[in-house]
């Protein structure tokens, strides 16, 4: 007896365009590469617990949750959310809440004369002036900034002014384009505090938005990174709410997805003073039937309310405090096609009303919409939606390490999802009439086996019932002196006798020998042997 193809088992070695199986009899390892396409970067998680992008036609060994590793294959998809990561752009709209960056990484000060000491440096509109250490606006909707100053468009700046001597209108602060990437509009003396991202050029500009009489005073723009996120970089942000009895949130409308079909929302998520955070893709943020509320603290959903119109939740663990959490829709109705992200005063509440401190906030990282029915790995974007392209492992082995007279096929992992498709594993000729394949059904909870030889099926009804899809299982099914055998997580699912064996078999696939039904999953596993095992033999592999 022995293994004679190998791939995985915690041995994984990578490159472009391959993914190298094994041989190791007489532990004497000899390569037996796969071939791998994908023609798009991707993520996955890596040994560290962080998100990784790797490079087009990389396969990719995914770390989440296990420590030997698992190959992770994934049908095309693509992020319809196009600012994933930067929420101090103004692409996503804040109601109630502000997005913050980490104020410990703030850089050199890039405004010049901010406490107005001197009558310079600043280009007065109509009905502004510079006198007592202030900008000072008469009835002005002109603006007053700043050029050169070292703005980089795309980077996040805290912003601080302070407004007194209030009488009447409105302004605001403006980094870049005029008009373009704003801050909150003012109209109230105080010290202002926010975070926006420059888009343009490098002028700062100070906007009468509707007749401004006041002063302005303390101008500081200084630039500064996001929080350490899930990827181990600082680009995570904390959403705060603000002071008053209001819902707090922010939120991204009229994204357009096709009506009819299934769409998945996900966001990263960890616990700041807040600890509950609410997602809903509707413009109703207080409607509970179309919400769910998470726990950043406990990591686990707490609305018990079945919500009408979302058909799963689900939730993915990752390191330092951080969480996945997704949930499906698949209404049809453009109405439905929004994307609100908002802290919740209470476990079972949603998007409410209430007070808030002007401090208080939670993290948030990574948005993604996709159309599907469960959230596949992070695809980031940066002003464009992105789309990852279908990962296809193919042509493993030869004909000297499979042995189509007798043998067993080997696999332990787990499906993405149980998302009503057909998906094989095949050992074949190459052909549909030469062939072992075995994998995860359309139906729920089914796992589907059969022998093909000359064309001919050689098994019926072959397979197992009762299998959580995307629960960690171990298959085997072997093949031999007329009798064939199908052993699921240690237990005989299936027999077949006077089973002709096939022919010619030469090639391991994730899919069909036709390329349909693809494999996609996580691998931990795959093992051919060129002899058939004894039933004590397959209960011990297989068992979990």
């Amino acid at each position: 007896m022995a293994n004679t193809l190998n791939l995985g088992n915690g041995n994984w070695a990578t490159k472009e365009d391959s993914l190298l199986g094994y041989n190791s009899e007489n532990n004497n390892f000899k390569p037996l590469p796969f071939d791998f396409t994908r023609a798009s970067s991707a993520t996955v998680v890596n040994k560290q617990g962080l998100i990784e992008t790797v490079g087009s036609g990389e396969p990719r060994i995914d770390f989440l949750g296990n420590t030997q590793g698992a190959l992770k294959l994934e049908p095309q998809r693509t992020n319809l959310i196009t600012q994933s990561e930067s929420f101090p752009n103004p692409y996503w709209t804040k109601s109630g809440a502000s997005i913050q960056g980490d104020p410990s990484t703030a850089g050199s000060e890039l405004v010049t004369n901010g406490d107005f000491a001197t009558d310079s440096d600043w280009n007065k509109g109509t009905g502004w002036t510079i006198s007592g250490g202030s900008l000072n606006a008469s009835a002005t909707i002109a603006q007053s900034f700043q050029t050169n100053t070292g703005l980089v468009s795309g980077k996040t700046y805290k912003v601080t002014y302070t407004i007194s001597n209030y009488v009447s209108g409105s302004v605001r602060i403006e980094l870049g384009s005029a008009n373009v990437s704003v801050g909150l509009i003012r109209s109230a003396n105080g010290t202002y505090t926010e975070y926006i991202e420059a888009l343009g050029d490098e002028t700062i500009y100070f906007d009468g938005i509707s007749a401004f009489t006041g002063s302005i005073d303390n101008v500081s723009v200084k630039e500064v990174q996001g929080f350490s996120s899930p990827d181990g970089t600082n680009n995570a942000y904390k959403l705060v709410e603000d002071t008053s009895n209001a819902k707090h949130f922010i939120a991204r409308n009229n994204l357009f997805t096709p009506d009819g079909v299934t769409r998945d929302y996900s966001i990263f998520v960890k616990e700041g003073e807040r600890r509950y955070i609410f997602i809903t893709n509707v413009t109703t943020t207080n409607n509970d039937i179309n919400c769910v509320v998470f726990d950043t603290r406990d990591g686990v959903f707490t609305n018990t309310n079945d919500p009408t119109y979302i058909s799963n939740r689900n939730v993915t663990t990752l390191s330092n405090g951080w969480y996945r959490i997704d949930f499906t829709s698949n209404v049809n109705s453009g109405s439905y096609d929004n994307f609100y992200i908002g802290i919740s005063s209470s476990e079972t509440m949603s998007g409410v009303s209430y007070q808030g401190d002007g401090t208080s906030g939670l993290y948030i990282y990574g948005v993604q919409l996709e159309v599907g029915s469960y959230a596949t790995s992070y695809i980031p974007t940066q002003g464009s939606a992105v789309t990852r392209l279908a990962d296809v492992c193919t042509n493993g082995g030869n004909e000297q390490v499979i042995n189509s007279t007798e043998g067993v096929l080997y696999f332990e992992g787990s499906a993405l999802a149980n998302d009503g498709t057909d998906r094989k594993i095949t050992l074949s000729d190459g052909s549909l009439n030469n062939a072992i394949n075995f994998g995860f059904s359309r139906f729920s909870g089914n796992i589907n086996a059969e022998v093909k030889s000359g064309g001919v099926l050689q098994t019926s009804g072959f397979g197992a019932t009762g299998i959580t899809q995307d629960n960690n299982n171990k298959f085997a099914l072997s093949w031999g002196g007329g009798v064939s055998k199908f052993y699921v997580n240690g237990t005989l699912a299936s027999s077949y006798t006077s089973v002709t064996s096939p022919i010619g078999m030469n090639v391991l696939n994730f899919s069909l020998s036709s390329g349909f039904e693809k494999m996609y999953l996580n691998c931990k596993d795959v093992r051919v042997y060129n002899t058939a095992l004894t039933d004590s033999e397959l209960a011990i592999l297989t068992t979990i």
